[in-house]
């Protein structure tokens, strides 16, 4: 079975890629999300102000959500094109989550810039409504503030562009999610908010047509023993990642 919830037909496109084409760059991302034991990012917002973010990968295996569905018995969205994993969450005794900086995200023409802590935004800082807005947020629902998913989408690299629904805009590139994440194989469930309608996954997704004053400027994948694998630079992949 397919699932497209908010299909529009702006999505049209995405539907007719090589689909075999997008698995192989899927398969490429997962794999190097799964020997990454940290992700570390620097954000620069206008042009000229830099903030850094480290996640931590560790305990972790990705999943991909390549558009293919041919097995019985199993489902999935369409469009589809992206790897995504969890940020550990530390719910190992005596090993805390690394992940730990700060995240600038982009609402409207505001920049809200969340600081994170143990893989958690503990605060958002800003100069306007939309600041206030995320900081009541965080104080109401602490489990808003986990940090539930990394995600790598490939679609925009294929030409497909953004049409204003998360269902395809996070396959185009990178996001990074707030909120539950037992649905992909974290630990943050339902439970964790005070009631069902307060549940949140919101995908926060790094594109210039969506976050046009935010740029990923560097994102870099380190294994366990350290190697730096060199994933994006001012907002795109590097040459020869896929």
């Amino acid at each position: 079975a397919a699932t497209m919830p908010g299909f529009t037909a702006g999505m049209i496109p995405a539907l007719r890629l090589d689909y075999g084409e997008v698995r192989r760059r899927v398969a490429v991302m997962k794999g190097l999300l799964d020997r990454a034991a940290e992700a570390r990012f620097v954000f620069v917002v206008d042009g000229r102000e830099s903030y850094a973010l480290t996640l931590d990968l560790r305990h972790r295996t990705a999943h991909a959500s390549d558009g293919i569905i041919d097995q019985p018995g199993t489902a999935g969205n369409l469009p589809s094109g992206e790897a995504y994993i969890v940020p550990y969450e530390g719910e190992v005794a005596g090993d805390p989550s690394r992940s730990a900086g700060t995240l600038p995200v982009q609402f409207g023409d505001e920049v809200v810039l969340f600081t994170v802590e143990n893989n958690v935004a503990v605060r958002a800082v800003g100069v306007a409504e939309a600041a206030a807005e995320q900081a009541r947020w965080l104080a109401a629902e602490p489990a808003y503030g986990n940090l539930a998913e990394l995600g790598l989408g490939v679609l925009a690299e294929l030409g497909v562009e953004p049409c204003g629904e998360i269902l395809l805009d996070e396959k185009l590139g990178l996001h990074i999610a707030f909120g539950r994440s037992d649905h992909f194989g974290g630990q943050v469930g339902a439970a964790r908010f005070s009631k069902p309608e307060a549940v949140v996954h919101i995908d926060r997704i790094y594109l210039p047509g969506l976050q046009p004053r935010v740029v990923p400027a560097r994102v870099d994948l380190l294994d366990a023993d350290g190697r730096v694998t060199e994933l994006m630079r001012d907002g795109a992949y590097v040459g020869g990642i896929v």
